[in-house]
C-alpha cells in the first residue's frame, strides 16, 4: 500500500510510505529562492518525488493531510505586519472583520486544498485530514522508544487546528489524548512576540533567542523573570492545563501589552527572563503530566521544544527517567505522522509502527558523486582521490586543519545536516570555528557551532545524559565536562549544540567519527549544517558543485572520493601544517 503524507502549511513537506514504511520525504523549501517565505501545498516536491519514485496518480492508494484546519498564509513581510499592527486600531479592525464578516478570512478550505491533487493527477476522493496535533505526536512515538512501551508525548507550539499544546499517553504504540491547552493561552505565540520585540524575526530567530538568554547576569534578572511568570497558571480544575492570568490578552495578540509590562527594562534581562520562565514553566508542566499519567518516558515536540537549547534545564528539573526530543519537532514532521495515522486508520490498526532511520531525503549516490568528481577534474584547480579507505584519509585532512564540505548518502529528515550534508573540522583553531560560524549565520556572533558525536560517547564528554535514549540521533544542548575545548570563546559554561548519531544507523559516518578521534585525539569535531547561498541544506551533489569553491572550502569529501584544492600546481597532497596555519576566509 502507498500512502502520500502532505504537509501544507508552514514549511510544507511530502512524505511516501510504502507498505508500512516511511521512505522518502521531500521539502518545498528546496525549490524557492527564500525558504522563509514558502507556505501551502508542496507542489513541487510532490512532484519531484512522484518523478523519483516513478508513480502514477492512480497508484497512491491514500492521500494524508496533516491538520484539519489551516491558518492564513503569510509572507515572512506579512507576519512582521501582523506583529507591527498588533494592538492598533487596524489591527483591531481587520480582527473584528474577520471575525464578523463571512468570507473574510483567507483560510484555505478544503476544497482549496485538494484542488492541487487534481493539477498533480491524483486523486481527491483517497484523501483523508488528520488532526495536526496527532499527527505530531504519531511522528514523535514512532520514533522513540521506552522501556515499559508507555510513552508521554508532549506538544508545544503556536498553533495548529485551535489548539497550542496536547498530552498524548502511548501505550503500545496506541495514542490516546489526554490534554489540550487552547491556542490563546499558546507559550509559542508568546515566545514568537517576545522575539519581534527584541528586534529579532518570529518563527525563525527564537533559539537565537534563548541562546542570547543564556548569557544574561545581574540581579534584575530575577525580578523580570518573575514578572513574566505571573502572565500564566496551571488550571486547578484541568492540572495538565495552563491558561492565561490576570489581564493578560490573548498570546497572539499581546504585543502592546507586553510592551507596556516590559517597559523600562534590559534587552539582556529580558532575553534572560523568557529563557528562565519557559524552563521553568515548562518543567512543572512536564512533571505534572509524567505525575498524573504515570508515564516516566516522555517525548517533547512542537516549535517551542524545537528550540533544543532548553533541553539541558528541562532534564535536571524534571523527574523523568527518560526525556528527549522528536527528531523533527517542528511542522515539516507532520507529513510523516498524517501518513503513519492514515495507514493505521485504513488497516484498521490501532497502534503506530516504529519510523525506523531518519535519513529519508534525495541521494548522493556513487554514479552522482563520480560525475561531480569528474566535472570537477574539467574545471581544474584541484586534485582527486579515490582511497581505499576514504573514512581514514578524510579524518586525516580533518585533523591537519582542513575544512572540508562531506555530500554521500541521503538527507536527513530534520536537516541537520548529521554529517551526511555538513562542513567539518577540527574545533580547537578559532579559525576554522570562525568559518563555520559565518557559513552558518554571518550575522550572528553568538551563535554556537555544533559538534558530531557518536551516541556512545555522550557519558564520557556531557553532563545529563543519563535521562536520553540508548541510540539517540539529532541534536541535543548539553553541558560539556571540559567546556575550555567543546565551547567558544562567548560563554564557556554553557552548554553546547551537539549532533548525535549512532553506528548502528550511519556507519560511514560513524567510520569517520572514530578515525577523526584517533588522529586529534579528544578533539571536537565541529559539524555544520552544508547551506548553499541560498541558506537551503545541500541537498544534490550539483548544490556542492556550485557552492563549496565559492564558500572557499579546502575540499569535498563526495561519497568514495575526495576532492581537494590544489595550491601549488606541481603539488600531489595538501600539506597538514600548511592548511593548519592558514587563514580560513575566502580560501585560496
Amino acid at each position: 500500500m502507498l500512502v502520500l503524507g502532505i504537509h501544507d502549511g508552514k514549511d510544507p513537506s511530502v512524505v511516501l510510505m510504502r507498505d508500512g514504511a516511511v521512505e522518502r520525504i521531500g521539502f518545498e523549501a528546496d525549490y524557492v529562492d527564500d525558504p522563509f517565505e514558502i507556505s501551502g501545498f508542496p507542489s513541487r516536491a510532490t512532484e519531484h518525488l512522484m518523478a523519483i519514485e516513478g508513480l502514477g496518480g492512480e497508484e497512491i492508494d491514500v492521500i494524508a493531510f496533516a491538520g484539519q484546519h489551516l491558518p492564513e498564509p503569510r509572507t515572512r513581510r506579512e507576519l512582521l505586519k501582523q506583529f507591527a499592527e498588533s494592538g492598533t486600531f487596524r489591527g483591531s479592525a481587520k480582527k473584528l472583520l474577520r471575525t464578523a464578516v463571512p468570507f473574510t478570512s483567507r483560510k484555505p478550505s478544503r476544497r482549496e486544498r485538494l484542488r492541487y491533487l487534481e493539477k498533480l493527477g491524483l486523486k481527491s476522493d483517497r484523501s483523508t485530514f488528520i488532526d495536526h496535533h496527532l499527527a505530531q505526536a504519531a511522528v514523535a512515538a514512532a520514533s522513540t522508544h521506552s522501556k515499559d512501551g508507555r510513552l508521554l508525548v508532549l506538544c508545544c507550539e503556536g498553533s495548529g487546528d485551535g489548539m497550542a499544546a496536547s498530552v498524548h499517553v502511548s501505550r503500545g504504540g496506541r495514542l490516546d489524548r489526554v490534554a489540550t491547552v487552547s491556542d490563546d493561552n499558546s507559550l509559542g505565540s508568546f515566545l514568537e512576540t517576545m522575539t519581534y520585540l527584541l528586534g529579532m524575526v518570529p518563527e525563525r530567530d527564537e533559539g537565537l533567542l534563548m541562546e542570547l538568554g543564556a548569557m544574561a547576569r545581574g540581579p534584575q534578572l530575577s525580578k523580570v523573570t518573575k514578572r513574566l511568570s505571573i502572565l500564566f497558571e496551571f488550571d486547578p480544575l484541568l492540572p495538565l492545563n495552563w491558561r492565561r492570568a490576570g489581564n493578560m490578552p490573548e498570546t497572539y495578540d499581546c504585543v502592546e501589552f507586553l510592551r507596556v509590562h516590559m517597559r523600562r527594562r534590559r534587552f539582556d534581562h529580558i532575553a534572560g527572563a523568557t529563557r528562565r520562565f519557559l524552563e521553568q514553566f515548562l518543567g512543572q508542566w512536564i512533571d505534572r503530566c509524567a505525575l498524573k499519567t504515570a508515564c516516566e518516558s516522555v517525548v517533547l515536540t512542537g516549535s517551542v521544544f524545537g528550540v533544543r537549547s532548553l533541553y539541558p534545564t528541562l532534564s535536571q528539573c524534571t523527574r523523568t527517567t527518560q526525556l528527549s526530543i522528536c527528531p523533527v519537532p517542528n511542522d515539516a514532521g507532520n507529513a510523516i505522522g498524517a501518513a503513519i495515522l492514515a495507514l493505521a486508520e485504513k488497516k484498521g490498526v490501532e497502534h503506530v509502527l516504529p519510523m525506523g532511520q531518519p535519513w529519508l531525503g534525495e541521494d548522493a549516490g556513487e554514479g552522482d558523486c563520480a560525475e561531480f568528481v569528474r566535472k570537477e577534474e574539467s574545471r581544474g584547480g584541484v586534485w582527486v582521490d579515490q582511497p581505499e579507505h576514504p573514512e581514514v584519509r578524510a579524518a586525516e585532512l580533518i585533523a591537519g586543519g582542513a575544512l572540508l564540505g562531506r555530500i554521500t548518502g541521503r538527507v536527513d529528515m530534520s536537516r541537520l545536516g548529521l554529517g551526511n550534508r555538513s562542513l567539518l573540522c577540527r574545533g580547537d583553531l578559532p579559525e576554522l570555528r570562525a568559518a563555520s560560524q559565518q557559513l552558518l549565520r554571518p550575522d550572528v556572533f553568538w551563535h554556537e557551532i555544533p559538534t558530531l558525536l557518536l551516541s556512545s560517547e555522550l557519558e564520557a564528554e556531557f553532563y545529563g545524559t543519563e535521562k536520553m535514549p540508548p541510540g539517540s540521533i539529532g541534536e541535543y544542548w548539553l553541558r560539556p565536562r571540559r567546556p575550555q575545548v567543546w565551547t567558544g570563546r562567548m560563554n564557556p559554561d554553557a552548554a553546547v549544540p551537539v549532533q548525535v548519531t549512532s553506528e548502528g544507523a550511519d556507519p560511514s559516518t560513524a567510520a569517520l567519527v572514530k578515525e577523526f578521534r584517533k588522529a586529534a585525539g579528544r578533539t571536537p569535531l565541529l559539524c555544520t549544517p552544508w547551506l548553499n547561498r541560498r541558506g537551503q541544506l545541500v541537498r544534490t551533489v550539483q548544490d556542492a558543485r556550485e557552492s563549496w569553491r565559492s564558500q572557499g572550502l579546502d575540499g569535498v569529501i563526495a561519497g568514495p572520493f575526495i576532492i581537494m584544492r590544489r595550491a601549488d600546481p606541481d603539488a600531489t597532497k595538501p600539506k597538514h601544517a600548511e592548511l593548519a596555519r592558514r587563514a580560513f576566509y575566502g580560501g585560496l
